[in-house]
């Protein structure tokens, strides 16, 4: 029998943990920084806590390999339904939905259908307000034209059943032949999302006019639907919004990362300049030779190269121009940058 089976998109998975995962870095970066019992370490814990439910839930999503829905000579089965296999007899006609950027293929089904689970009375309202039958395929997850699916599905019902088989097969290679602009087109948002963090990092006027422009595509995005949410404006207001928001946080991780490593390099700095005047009696008139026996990684290397060393004879200064900017001097009573 000729099968038509749909999977979950990986890439649903790899968003989630792209969304989950800096914020449970920058959770585990409060934890090892603050101390226990602080304000600041318990938003660490909350942190990881609450955002490390995702990973999990990423994984699945990304590793799940059973098929979503499938399609047969028989009738249309969806796993989420929880629910036997719905017959081509018992379908009256199916079409495509859209509620709040989740697609669905509402199925309308005669009185012999019936359902495992009763629908309560309130989902039932919901239902009927959003446009949307007691049966629906959630194709969310599925990379796939829920539109196209949806005439598959009703040319498959009102098709004898030794048609049926060819209309699967037809649209399983149509599937596999039509071209995947999805790995472009992430290409595409991880270039844009570098061009605003570039943008972002170039002082405060680059920063605001790219929280500007995300403020503005989420009023576009939230009041804009266009008809049935298909309309490019809202398209893209949404995908600029997202960027602007992953922008923020790449930008928090940078700067939560660059801080904590830069304290910590300026402690084990003072540290060694203290035990050179220790051993020399004076202050060291360069802070080279001390680098060449730290044994450094690539981000503090960089960090050390920007750091600006003067000798002032009874005492010396350490400045750090950070990522927003702004010039720091190494306090070492305090051990961080101020």
């Amino acid at each position: 029998m000729t099968k038509l089976k749909l999977y979950k998109s990986g890439w649903k998975g790899i968003r989630l943990l792209a969304l989950t995962l800096p914020f449970v870095l920058i959770g585990i970066l409060i934890i090892s920084k603050e101390q226990a019992g602080t304000f600041d370490y318990a938003m660490g814990w909350f942190c990881v806590s609450f955002f490390g439910l995702g990973i999990p839930l990423g994984l699945f999503l990304l590793l799940d390999r059973r098929p979503q829905i499938v399609i047969d000579e028989d009738g249309v089965w969806d796993r989420s339904l929880k629910q036997d296999a719905i017959k081509w007899e018992q379908i009256v006609e199916t079409y495509a939905i859209d509620i709040h950027g989740q697609k669905f293929i509402s199925v309308v089904v005669d009185e012999s259908f019936e359902p495992k689970r009763k629908t309560v009375k309130w989902a039932r309202k919901l239902n009927e307000f959003v446009g949307a039958q007691t049966t629906n395929l959630n194709v969310s997850q599925i990379k796939i034209d829920a539109n196209k699916l949806s005439d598959l599905l009703n040319k498959i019902k009102n098709s004898d059943k030794h048609e049926r088989a060819s209309h699967l097969r037809i649209f399983s290679s149509e599937q596999r032949l039509t071209p995947n602009f999805e790995f472009q087109n992430y290409v595409t948002y991880l270039i844009i999302l570098a061009i605003f963090m570039l943008i972002s990092l170039s002082g405060e006027m680059g920063f605001m006019s790219i929280m500007v422009i995300m403020g503005v595509s989420a009023v576009i995005a939230r009041w804009h639907g266009g008809t049935n949410n298909k309309s490019s404006l809202y398209k893209y207001a949404r995908i600029t919004t997202f960027l602007g928001f992953a922008n923020m946080v790449v930008l928090f991780l940078m700067f939560t990362i660059h801080d904590a490593v830069s304290d910590k390099l300026g402690a084990e700095l003072t540290q060694k300049i203290e035990k050179y005047k220790s051993k020399f009696g004076k202050y060291p008139t360069s802070i080279q030779p001390i680098r060449e026996k730290m044994h450094l990684n690539l981000i503090q290397d960089h960090i050390f190269d920007e750091i600006a060393y003067r000798n002032l004879g009874a005492r010396y200064e350490l400045t750090l121009e950070f990522l927003n900017r702004n010039q720091k001097e190494f306090d070492v009573e305090s051990n961080r940058w101020n």
